[in-house]
């Protein structure tokens, strides 16, 4: 599928983009993704939560989260129209903001796939890699790259990437919501905790991975999770971000 932004060759430090002439540092791409993926987690995209979200972009990235930092991107972003901030102060993306945020998740998990399926990177890795490569993906080696590939679908965590056709399991839960005794195949995992991903990756907490869900305790704050015979137990504040399916 085309996409609906096209570019011009990169400059550094910003990019020119055709679509409304608008120019985008690095930072300004990073705040885009970071506004997607708040939103593809169903909530708000409040300061707080948009806040806690780049926070979890690599420190290579060299992104400022303080309070002036933040407020003053968001302005220029919606001068730029790639945002709209409503009156209860949630942030939304433009049609044009959406369209460059999708590209740049796109670019990402695309080059999540490359690097584990072709060069074998380990999982926990990937992420800052990933980061670093996004912002130099042309239009013309993104296309290879997905043929490439063979058009995936999903990224190595389980996230789809744009564009590619993927759809989304019925009846997909997040951990902390399954039912106790369940049998279940594990969907999609969190990629911007590299010791958390290093744990997911030796408990066998992997994507397409059959588990059984042995208790949801809430009022302990655990999910204890059976993986190929193994033991697991995870906190809520990661069960809610981990998604499974049926397993039919």
């Amino acid at each position: 599928m085309a996409d609906e932004v096209t570019s011009r060759p990169r400059k550094s430090p910003s990019t020119r983009h055709q679509h409304g002439e608008i120019r985008l540092t690095q930072a300004m791409e990073n705040y885009l993704l970071s506004i997607y993926l708040v939103e593809e987690q169903g909530l708000r995209v409040t300061n707080s939560n948009l806040v806690a979200q780049l926070r979890r972009v690599p420190e290579t990235e060299h992104l400022g989260t303080s309070l002036p930092s933040v407020s003053g991107m968001l302005r220029r972003m919606e001068r730029e129209q790639l945002i709209r901030v409503t009156e209860s102060r949630d942030i939304g993306l433009t049609s044009t903001g959406k369209a460059l945020a999708e590209r740049m998740i796109r670019r990402h998990r695309l080059a999540a796939r490359m690097i584990v399926d072709m060069l074998g990177v380990d999982l926990w890795e990937v992420n800052a890699q990933a980061h670093m490569l996004e912002h130099a993906i042309s239009d013309e080696i993104e296309q290879r790259i997905r043929e490439k590939l063979n058009n995936p679908l999903s990224d190595p965590f389980g996230q789809p990437i744009p564009g590619s056709g993927y759809r989304q399991a019925r009846n997909v839960v997040t951990l902390d919501r399954a039912p106790n005794g369940s049998d279940m195949a594990i969907d999609r995992i969190p990629e911007d905790d590299e010791e958390l991903v290093k744990y997911l990756v030796e408990t066998g907490v992997l994507p397409g991975v059959r588990v059984t869900v042995d208790e949801v305790a809430p009022y302990r704050g655990v999910v204890s999770l059976t993986v190929d015979g193994k033991a697991a137990v995870l906190g809520y504040a990661v069960a809610n971000r981990i998604m499974l399916r049926p397993v039919n």
